[in-house]
């Protein structure tokens, strides 16, 4: 059977219930949702969800289900039929007969009006080849202009671990009086929320390595999450990405935005190696290149880009808003070093980074982050288990894929239940990208909310995502993002 670890906590995995509020982390009552799709396009997936809550090893729900060949579900945590105890914090672990994979939406209840805004976050559960013994958060964040962050670490054995959370700061200084250690039972996990440790300092923004002390041969998953103030729909950005296992030389990022519509990206590299390294990276934007050179950052140091600030793709400003999107590759020139990193993105109002046209209120106050993708695990075939249109009359989202080969491909779409809407034979230039938007798709109705898998001639990577559409009036931060699934 195959296991997939879903971290919970306020924010990335599976579960929190409709009615839990908490005094730690940002405020507010939470929920979430899992969305699982089976890889396997002959045979049906015989599934089970493990709860496990907050630091026990006892079973709490279990819920079992069948998903058909190509197919996916998705569970809301809050659904009575689940099982779930009401007020739950915890983890879930789910095991397949087939190769599944799942993703998870934590989220307020809030109804997305001025008064109660929206807060919605994404993250990828992680399959047994995802999980090691230690894991990197390049940002994380204690009252930072007002962001703070915290993060959730499962434990995937069925014995108890125990591990040990060291932090360093943005130029790579160890906090050691900062560091902390928990024991973690059986497949449960634990919290950790940066403005509950005395030791580091108010405006505190870094990185955190978490690492299993004993047994050292055991593994961890881990989702981390970082949000603003949320005292209205502006400053409501809440955000979620996966702990790294492991950096590469070369990293991917599907997709880079520049002064697109409003919304800009942001790059936070780091060096988790003992070596020092200049990075390169090369941004594709509207089928030019453009370079940045990073000065030298220091082992265990990091480095932040805004890309407004990066003056190597000022260009970008010049080219049609449909062109203002791309992907990078990140490379460290040192072949040595090792190196990890995240991409947020978000919408912060500004009508200059909208040709000078008004920002949709239902943007403003988005952001979302997912994680670069190392070299060497891109394939001809990727999955996004959810990609919404008009659900509730609100949400709308897309796919997002990335060649990142030096030759010229095409592409094969589906849709999960509508093989109508198949778009075929879709052209894809060599480090080229592709956007579809789920309501420009044609013979998928208002309501889908399911499965895509794309598969291409040459390698490629994906990113999904989803927010409140424009004109819906529902306002905050609507907006999710995490990375396909390269099977």
């Amino acid at each position: 059977m195959k296991k997939i670890l879903l971290p919970i906590v306020l924010i990335a995995i599976m579960l929190i219930l409709v009615t839990a509020a908490y005094a730690q982390g940002p405020g507010g009552h939470w929920t979430s949702t899992v969305a699982c799709q089976n890889l396997d396009t002959a045979s049906p997936a015989e599934l089970t969800l493990t709860f496990y809550a907050l630091g026990s090893s006892t079973t709490s729900a279990s819920y079992a289900d069948t998903i058909p060949a190509g197919s996916s579900r998705n569970y809301n945590v809050a659904d009575g039929n689940l099982g779930v105890p009401e007020d739950f914090l915890g983890s879930v672990v789910v095991t397949s007969s087939k190769s599944v994979v799942c993703t998870v939406n934590t989220q307020t209840t809030g109804t997305g009006s001025s008064d109660n805004p929206y807060r919605i976050a994404s993250s990828s559960g992680l399959g047994e080849s995802d999980i090691t013994s230690t894991m990197y958060a390049p940002q994380v964040m204690k009252t930072y202009y007002n962001w703070n962050s915290y993060f959730s670490v499962q434990n995937a054995a069925g014995h108890e671990i125990t591990i040990e959370v060291t932090y360093k700061d943005k130029a790579g200084n160890d906090i050691p009086v900062a560091t902390e250690a928990k024991t973690i039972a059986g497949y449960s996990n634990a919290i950790f929320y940066q403005d509950q440790n005395a030791n580091l300092p108010n405006g505190f923004v870094g990185a955190a390595k978490v690492r299993v002390t004993n047994p050292t041969d055991a593994k961890i998953g881990m989702v981390v999450n970082f949000y603003n103030s949320g005292v209205d729909a502006s400053t409501s950005q809440f955000h979620s990405y996966n702990g790294l296992g492991s950096g590469a030389a070369q990293l991917y990022a599907p997709r880079v935005v520049r002064r697109f519509y409003g919304y800009n990206s942001g790059i936070t590299v780091q060096n988790i190696s003992q070596t020092a390294t200049r990075i390169t990276i090369s941004f594709n934007f509207g089928g030019q290149t453009f370079t940045y050179q990073s000065a030298e950052i220091g082992a265990s140091s990091a480095l932040v880009l805004y890309l407004p600030d990066v003056a190597a793709i000022n260009a970008v400003d010049s080219l049609p808003m449909s062109q203002r999107f791309g992907n990078a590759v990140i490379q460290a020139d040192n072949a040595e070093a090792r190196i990890v990193a995240i991409i947020n993105e978000d919408n912060r109002g500004n009508p200059a980074d909208n040709d000078g046209s008004p920002i949709p209120v239902e943007r403003i106050g988005q952001g979302s982050t997912y994680s670069a993708i190392p070299a060497g695990t891109e394939t001809k075939a990727v999955y996004f288990p959810q990609v919404p249109r008009n659900v509730g009359g609100v949400f709308s989202g897309g796919f997002f894929i990335s060649n990142i080969s030096g030759s010229a491909g095409v592409c094969d779409i589906h849709f999960d239940g509508y093989p109508a809407a198949k778009i075929n034979d879709v052209p894809i230039l060599a480090y080229g990208s592709l956007s579809y938007y789920a309501p420009n798709i044609a013979n998928i109705p208002d309501g889908f909310n399911a499965a895509v898998r794309a598969y291409c001639t040459v390698n490629f990577i994906g990113i999904q995502n989803f927010a409140a559409s424009p004109g819906s009036g529902k306002v905050g931060d609507s907006f999710t993002q995490n990375n396909g699934f390269n099977k």
